[in-house]
């Protein structure tokens, strides 16, 4: 196995677009083994579109390759700030994340995105090598908008809702789109590892973070890895979660 740097791997192209219906498309970078991509979504709106996460940032020109109507007037929302879902912020002149980490939107550097040392030798590329987080470049993104509970966000006929849901970081948030009944919820919930003992994450906060998600009357539920997960597939993954959690 290798470490690749950084730069090798940002190229032209390479973005999987998944459409979901409902106007909401699921992004991806073919780049990375199946296992270790982050998923990003495009929500389009009549009045404006947002993408939610950024994923890693491996394609030089994102907007090229999305679909024209998720174009106009793109807003961006970050669940999180870690190195797998800041990487195409940047393309929108508009970001929305949670004030507890703004600090590391303006600054990611590979220690504050937890790039290092998460993927020292961790084969996360399709080819089965691994990544020179020590070469990552993440660039800048601060965010433009602070949101916390209960903020809307109105793209025209639809409209986000934030949840503050901290645990995984403390500044996770998901987002509730009420018109369709689907929640974005970034590594707050996903059907693989639930990663509670990174720097800044907390286990029994994220238990109650499960709860305020539980409460929603959605039906379906997108994460930031991981299949998508309909309300009873969610409910049980939450109470396998606290299981494993009751056993530590």
């Amino acid at each position: 196995m290798r470490e690749i740097p950084w730069d090798v791997l940002v190229r032209p192209g390479g973005v999987i677009i998944e459409p979901l219906g409902s106007g909401i498309f699921r992004l991806s970078e073919s780049v990375l083994s199946r296992d270790e991509r982050s998923y990003f979504y495009l929500v389009h709106g009549d009045e404006s579109s947002c993408m939610i996460d950024g994923g890693w940032g491996f394609c030089v020109n994102l907007l090229d390759c999305l679909p024209d109507e998720t174009k106009k007037n793109l807003i961006a929302i970050a669940t999180h700030s870690h190195y797998d879902h800041i990487g195409h912020l940047g393309v929108a002149t508009r970001r929305f994340g949670h004030r507890e980490e703004a600090h590391i939107f303006r600054d990611p550097t590979i220690e504050a995105t937890q790039a290092s040392p998460f993927l020292a030798g961790r084969p996360c590329l399709a080819d089965g090598n691994s990544i020179d987080a020590r070469s990552m470049r993440q660039h800048s993104c601060p965010l433009t908008d602070l949101v916390d509970e209960g903020d809307v966000i109105d793209l025209g006929a639809r409209v986000l809702r934030v949840l503050h849901t901290p645990g995984h970081s403390p500044g996770s948030i998901s987002l509730f789109d009420e018109a369709t009944s689907t929640v974005f919820c970034g590594d707050v919930l996903l059907e693989g590892d639930i990663y509670d003992d990174i720097p800044g994450a907390d286990r029994d906060v994220l238990l109650t973070s499960h709860d305020r998600l539980s409460s929603l009357p959605f039906d379906r539920l997108l994460p930031g890895h991981g299949p998508a997960m309909d309300k009873p597939a969610a409910l049980t993954r939450m109470l396998r979660y606290r299981g494993t959690t009751a056993s530590r």
